[in-house]
């Protein structure tokens, strides 16, 4: 009787171990790496719709790749047509789940995930989060302190109730949660859209570039897109900086231009003036000078530092005094200074 009563208790003991594991597994990083059936390839496509009192704010698809840590946010026109129908109206009268099909027939891209919420649904919560788009969102759980507490934070969401309503799962939520605490780059672009015949819709001859761009997570840039200055501050000889440079920078395809005569004002640090707003031309410019200048590093200046206009103009009339009048047009004035 012994022997049965303790052949029963070690077998209570690990099922009670078993049952505590399974529910434990998800919260390890390990368990996230393997949870097979929550994003098989490790691509995660949701289709996220905000709503206000007027009905759609906003519509947004964002696409994660959680291998590379790369993350991108498409904003889709409300009035996008399909078929002769926007997609604001194809929500309102047939729901989420048509809207979904609609937009996986005409751009290609298999939804993981939808969440549908309201720009009031996370006021009362207690981070103090509140978004306009997808993009607040995700930059706000990015610095959020509740990040480390992914269970009450999923089910604070789920308590929105009509407010706040999603396919996404407790355990892909977490591994979710882990993703946007890896930092990941965000980038941001538009549906590939035009408007034709007094409707907007899909930009057929912009589908390839964008299913790119879906599959890699990221914004696909042809170089010659941005438009940077090279300027002359190493005290090299004029002809010898132009040829070098010229060479370096022709082979990769930029829209460049250089000033060689030599700019005494500023030697020896390698500075660079961002004059585009646009963050994705900062990140492939970055790309750019770690491929053309491996052994060299730089600092970027933009409009908010201190420094940023003394210098701006300092290059800009010294350049104008030169003959050279367009330093304006251009993203980026690279300072070679070394």
């Amino acid at each position: 009787m012994k022997n049965l009563i303790l052949v029963l208790s070690v077998i209570s003991v690990a099922f009670g171990i078993f049952i505590f594991s399974i529910l434990l597994y998800p919260f390890f990083q390990t368990g996230f790496n393997t949870i097979a059936n929550e994003y098989p390839n490790s691509k995660v496509y949701m289709l996220s719709l905000i709503l206000d009192n007027s009905g759609i704010s906003s519509i947004e698809i964002v696409g994660m790749d959680l291998t590379t840590k790369n993350l991108i946010i498409v904003s889709v026109p409300k009035d996008l047509t399909f078929n002769g129908q926007t997609i604001s109206n194809i929500y309102q009268t047939y729901g989420i789940e048509k809207m979904e099909e609609a937009i996986e027939k005409e751009s290609g891209i298999k939804l993981t995930d939808y969440m549908i919420s309201t720009k009031s649904s996370l006021k009362n919560y207690e981070s103090g989060l509140s978004y306009n788009t997808i993009g607040d969102l995700l930059n706000n759980l990015e610095k959020n302190s509740k990040l480390g507490d992914p269970i009450s934070f999923f089910y604070a969401f789920n308590s929105f109730s009509n407010n706040f309503t999603s396919t996404i799962t407790l355990t892909r939520f977490i591994r979710l949660l882990r993703f946007i605490q890896t930092k990941p780059v965000i980038s941001t672009i538009s549906y590939p859209s035009i408007y034709l015949n007094g409707s907007i819709v899909t930009n057929e001859g912009e589908l390839k570039n964008f299913s790119m761009e879906m599959e890699n997570c990221t914004p696909f840039h042809n170089p010659f897109s941005i438009k940077p200055v090279i300027v002359n501050c190493t005290g090299e000889d004029a002809s010898i900086f132009y040829q070098d440079n010229w060479s370096k920078w022709s082979k990769n395809g930029y829209n460049f231009e250089i000033i060689p005569e030599i700019c005494d004002n500023f030697s020896g640090e390698n500075v660079v003036l961002v004059l585009s707003d646009a963050a994705w031309k900062t990140s492939v410019l970055k790309s750019a000078l770690s491929k053309i200048y491996p052994k060299l590093n730089f600092k970027f200046l933009n409009e908010n530092d201190p420094n940023f206009l003394k210098m701006y103009y300092t290059i800009s009339n010294w350049a104008a005094s030169k003959r050279y009048y367009t330093l304006g047009n251009y993203d980026f004035v690279v300072l070679l200074g070394s």
